[in-house]
């Protein structure tokens, strides 16, 4: 038998998290692409050649790509959280955020991500 307090407990603590990781990645993408968009600006400021630091530039690159991926992931998980509520008959705004899950975005993540 279900115990509502400590689902209702539990469903906080989780959602207490997923801000944070989500507010996290989308600091990493900024910072990440403010370095990349701030590097050729500070190679001819430098007046160095074209390829002094490409390959940091390349890395930086992956690394950009890599946050959006695992950025698309924590969506398609936050979407999978909410199905999980919604299957536990949770509200979907008692838990962190004051308006639901937009599921037409959530789910078309998913579908990229797949």
């Amino acid at each position: 038998m279900l115990n509502a307090h400590a689902l209702h407990s539990a469903a906080r603590q989780v959602a207490g998290q997923i801000g944070p990781i989500e507010e996290a990645l989308d600091q990493s993408f900024a910072r990440t692409a403010n370095l990349l968009g701030f590097l050729p600006e500070a190679r001819a400021n430098a007046n160095l050649p074209l390829v002094t630091g490409h390959d940091a530039m390349m890395r930086l690159l992956a690394s950009l790509n890599a946050i959006a991926l695992a950025r698309g992931e924590m969506i398609a998980a936050h979407a999978a959280f909410a199905d999980t509520g919604r299957d536990l008959r949770l509200p979907e705004t008692g838990f962190g955020s004051l308006v639901p899950c937009p599921q037409k975005a959530l789910h078309a993540v998913e579908d990229i991500a797949a």
